[in-house]
């Protein structure tokens, strides 16, 4: 199973993932309310890191896309996946790094997939 950040501003969403990531036996090891706060987790180095980022785009501050480049910019070997409503920065997201692209709303099942896809 796998250590997942869950980066999202709706708290609803993160506490569905959160759920829903648990129960499916992964580890969620901190939940960002805003890009800035990731790549401040990420920055420290006391920090356990994820293997898994659940990235959403819209968000306030810094929008999901540069916050996912800062990120790989830290750690390249973290695998990123996208999820928003807004798909016109889905090829740039892909193109940069992203490990998957999910548009809202998403399925459970489609999130699980991809997760699972990324650990085995």
């Amino acid at each position: 199973m796998a250590k997942i950040m869950i980066v999202e501003d709706m708290i609803v969403i993160q506490k569905m993932l959160n759920e829903i990531l648990s129960i499916k036996g992964h580890q969620v090891i901190f939940i960002a309310g805003t890009g800035q706060q990731a790549i401040d987790y990420f920055i420290n180095p006391n920090n356990e890191c994820p293997e898994i980022v659940i990235m959403d785009h819209r968000m306030p501050g810094k929008d999901g896309l540069t916050s996912f480049k800062e990120v790989l910019a830290i750690n390249e070997t973290v695998k990123i996946i996208f999820v928003s409503a807004d798909e016109s920065v889905r090829e740039e997201a892909l193109a940069s790094g992203a490990s998957g692209y999910l548009i809202k709303p998403i399925t459970i099942k489609s999130m699980l997939n991809i997760i699972d896809d990324l650990v085995t």
